[in-house]
């Protein structure tokens, strides 16, 4: 065998070895590439919290003086009345409702009646003794002075939107056929509760 027999196998061998490393070059190489990218920027997204704000005969204190339905020495088959405006002055809707608290002397709905109408911006009674209400009674509202659900109830709330109002007229009656010696002489006090949420 001669020497070049010998080399030629280990020539053979380098080679192949080289082509490999050129293989493996080449990829990380290839690796090295940058991808292709886009962007967006995506903006003007605005959140602002609402508020909600109700307002009764125009009072903001939150503490409301109804005057306009109280009454001395009123007799048998004499009336009151006076109007509640109740107004959404926040910049969100709100549901409300309104409870009554009643104290002295409970007159039953038989002899103290309380007629509830819708009443309008522009007619609104002027109240006190002689005052009454127009049109018929609010379905669903009371028809006497108790502690309890006055407009509305908890469970049944009344829709208010952004910068509405809505005017109850409460007219207050003495029955005309009321009992001297049971009635006469005798106050009853009632508070009104109104409460609003979101």
């Amino acid at each position: 065998m001669s020497l070049r027999d010998l080399t030629s196998p280990l020539r053979s061998t380098r080679s192949r070895a080289l082509l490999s490393l050129g293989v493996v070059a080449g990829l990380a190489a290839t690796g090295t590439f940058a991808l292709w990218n886009d962007s967006v920027t995506v903006s003007g997204t605005s959140i602002s919290t609402g508020s909600i704000d109700l307002v009764v005969n125009d009072d903001t204190d939150d503490a409301v003086a109804f005057t306009q339905i109280n009454v001395s020495g009123l007799l048998p088959g004499g009336t009151t009345a006076g109007v509640l405006k109740v107004s959404n002055t926040g910049a969100s809707p709100l549901t409300y409702y309104a409870t009554a608290a009643v104290g002295g002397t409970v007159f039953p709905s038989s002899v103290l009646t309380v007629k509830i109408t819708a009443a309008t911006a522009t007619s609104p009674v002027a109240g006190g003794s002689g005052a009454t209400c127009a049109g018929s009674a609010i379905a669903g509202l009371p028809t006497g002075f108790a502690t309890g659900n006055f407009i509305g109830s908890s469970s049944a709330q009344r829709p208010l939107a952004s910068g509405a109002t809505e005017y109850f007229c409460v007219q207050a009656t003495l029955d005309p056929n009321a009992d001297q010696t049971t009635y006469s002489s005798k106050t009853t006090t009632v508070g009104l509760t109104f409460t609003a949420s979101q």
